[in-house]
């Protein structure tokens, strides 16, 4: 499929830029640094590591940080297993054939997944229903008559394997949606998130944090009167009335038997007081740390 052929061609494009050197390296740090950690994966979780190494490099100026441009979960995940990263970013669990011994997934912190649309745009919610109708083609324009101009993502990435998750209407026509003739795809997260941004008239699905990080001009809806708000998340695996029902986990990927002592720095900081407070200004409820090193 053309959106498959797409996500390819970037990933080889990344990995290509890792073997060379990382000619692409999105900014690093300290100008002699004694280690250096390079990570990447998700982009939702590429904007706020960015700010996490910045707060990390003011107390370890020996370490520089470099974090890529996303390569999606996935890529992040391999990237680690084949050593080509040190940590890699995911916004959902690992598969069981990714469970190898030695590699650690530490969740941080979740998310709301969100329902978007460009910020100008008068409505402010939909019920679950009218999500459906307008993935299946039943429902063309908004309220006020401007087409809706959907905005997918590759049918492997986990933004649309969570959104067929959802239920099995969701899944069908989210599927059947990538044989609209013209229909955009966006490969990365921020390709996805700049058309919904962009287009009138779109609707697009994203992450709150991305949205919050990288002060993105999307409206996040409401889905059957739930707000997608961090303090409306459910705390436990039981969902009460009114709790914004769907949210992402936000991990972390690496290797456990990683000798480099700015791993475990990193990662110590993630959790930190610091860590926290960067992560709860950038769209996430944050978790403890369960597995440690």
């Amino acid at each position: 499929m053309k959106d498959e052929k797409r996500t390819k061609a970037h990933l080889i494009l990344i990995f290509t830029a890792l073997m060379i050197g990382g000619s692409i390296v999105a900014g690093s740090a300290s100008a002699n640094p004694q280690e250096k950690l390079i990570i990447t994966g998700t982009g939702s979780g590429t904007g706020v590591m960015r700010r996490m190494a910045e707060g990390f490099q003011r107390k370890h100026p020996n370490v520089a940080v470099d974090v890529l441009p996303s390569i999606g979960s996935a890529g992040g995940i391999k990237a680690v297993k084949e050593g080509k990263i040190d940590i890699g970013l995911s916004s959902r669990p690992l598969k069981p054939e990714e469970r190898i011994p030695g590699i650690i997934e530490e969740a941080y912190g979740r998310t709301p997944f969100i329902f978007g649309v460009q910020e100008s745009n008068p409505i402010e919610g939909l019920s679950l229903a009218e999500i459906e109708e307008i993935y299946a083609g039943k429902r063309r324009t908004w309220p006020d008559g401007t087409p809706i101009r959907l905005i997918l993502r590759p049918l492997r990435d986990s933004f649309s394997v969570y959104l067929a998750g959802i239920n099995p209407r969701l899944k069908s026509a989210s599927e059947k949606a990538h044989s609209i003739p013209g229909v955009f795809v966006g490969t990365t997260d921020q390709e996805a998130a700049e058309q919904i941004e962009k287009t009138p008239g779109s609707f697009g699905i994203t992450s709150a944090c991305l949205v919050a990080v990288e002060k993105r001009k999307i409206k996040a809806l409401s889905v059957d009167g739930a707000v997608p708000a961090l303090s409306n998340i459910p705390d436990g695996v039981a969902i009460s009335a009114g709790k914004y029902p769907y949210t992402m986990t936000m991990s972390l990927v690496y290797k456990g038997d990683a000798d480099k002592g700015a791993v475990k720095d990193f990662i110590k900081f993630v959790f930190s007081k610091d860590g926290w407070k960067l992560l709860s200004e950038s769209g996430h409820v944050t978790l403890p740390q369960i597995t440690g090193r």
